[in-house]
């Protein structure tokens, strides 16, 4: 087939609507580097598949794994030496959160699961299902007042978008994904686990020219004070998972083409100090009923990030060597991306999580500096306990409420 060619499956009739039109190019497009692009057979296999659900989440495994590809890295398989290293960090950083934060748990996790970026993919899978479910039920709702014909076209169509564009994300995530405290939500009766993904860990660490086993302990105190968070505080985990399943359900899916998206983000109508506008996109098209559910998430992860920050950077600073040339040099890092990684890091939230850290790590330090670690550990008495994202803005603010409670 030459380059200039209408593909013949498509060359004998006129497409009728704009969406088949739509389909045509890109399956037309993704036959072209389907030879030697394994992403451009993912795409196709998703224009060309019957939607079952809003996603599939086979071709979104597919084209994550197709998107990791592109980076045409060899990684070297995890040794048996190294895993057992993870598991001796484990146990020492377990020990060494217990000492400053003064918490008590039950049923941490008993080892960490060294992954490849793979693995950390279907890993992640039920989670991300888990999470799109109130959306997936929001769409069905909404195509009820469309013909037959108009409601396929755009299922059709969506379920196109966002299996390419979620995909896609965990792709990139895979590749950029250090540790992990994974609270499995779709079934949080089994507890949760801890991940690093030792791929990634082995590329920083050499990039950064960093000492290896200092790094690896310093990323693996973060994820046990996580494991920490969650164990000691039976409440939290169904605290944050129903947030986000009311947030996610109460998105208007009628709503995000609205013509007033646009002119709100050219007369910059959403205040600078309002930390939900890094959200970027989210923050644009909620309604103010949805802007209360998201300041509520951003507070809970804001505390959940921030504490586990300051846990890592306290306790790393006494025990690690390398621990000020570590911290330099991941800000300096985080400084130095360009400009289309930044915008692909704020469109799927991970900017929004840096500044998570910031402020999450600010409120904590503040506290501590006043008050000591065990009043801050009073984030953690239950919903109530949590501060608002003005109290995280403004730490005293938290101080005085909690000596009244």
């Amino acid at each position: 087939m030459q380059l200039g060619t209408v593909p013949e499956p498509y060359s004998r009739e006129e497409p009728s609507t704009i969406l088949e039109a739509t389909f045509r190019l890109l399956d037309s497009i993704a036959r072209r580097i389907v030879d030697f692009m394994p992403l451009g057979r993912g795409i196709r296999g998703v224009v060309r598949s019957k939607p079952e659900g809003l996603i599939g989440w086979g071709h979104v495994r597919e084209i994550a794994l197709a998107t990791l590809s592109l980076q045409r890295e060899n990684p070297e398989a995890v040794s048996h030496y190294m895993t057992e290293q993870y598991q001796n960090m484990l146990q020492a950083a377990q020990v060494q959160v217990a000492n400053y934060t003064g918490l008590r748990a039950e049923g941490l996790p008993p080892t960490v699961e060294v992954f490849g970026q793979a693995e950390w993919i279907d890993a992640n899978i039920p989670s991300f299902q888990f999470l799109f479910e109130p959306i997936s039920e929001k769409y069905v709702g909404a195509l009820g007042g469309m013909s037959a014909e108009q409601a396929a076209g755009a299922q059709r169509f969506a379920h196109a978008l966002l299996t390419i564009q979620v995909g896609i994300i965990m792709g990139y995530l895979s590749r950029n994904v250090l540790g992990q405290f994974d609270l499995s939500l779709p079934e949080p009766e089994k507890g949760g686990k801890l991940y690093v993904v030792e791929q990634n860990m082995d590329r920083v660490q050499r990039q950064m020219g960093l000492d290896p086993r200092e790094f690896r302990q310093w990323i693996t105190l973060h994820e046990v004070t996580h494991s920490f968070e969650f164990h000691c505080n039976t409440w939290l985990t169904e605290h944050l998972s129903s947030s986000m399943q009311e947030y996610l359900r109460s998105i208007n899916l009628r709503g995000i083409p609205r013509p007033d998206i646009l002119r709100n983000l050219r007369q910059g109508e959403i205040k600078r100090e309002d930390a939900v506008r890094a959200g970027g996109l989210l923050s644009i098209i909620s309604t103010p009923e949805q802007r209360e559910i998201l300041n509520r998430l951003q507070a809970i992860m804001c505390v959940l990030e921030g504490y586990s920050n300051h846990v890592m950077d306290h306790v790393g600073k006494e025990l690690l060597r390398t621990y000020t040339t570590m911290k330099e040099r991941f800000e300096r890092r985080r400084e130095t991306k360009s400009a289309a990684e930044r915008l692909f890091q704020r469109l799927i939230g991970i900017e929004l999580k840096l500044q998570q850290y910031r402020l999450g790590q600010a409120f904590a330090e503040a506290v501590v500096e006043q008050e000591g670690i065990t009043f801050l550990n009073r984030v953690w008495q239950g919903p109530e306990g949590m501060p608002t994202m003005d109290e995280i803005m403004h730490p005293v603010d938290w101080i005085e409420r909690m000596k009244q409670v």
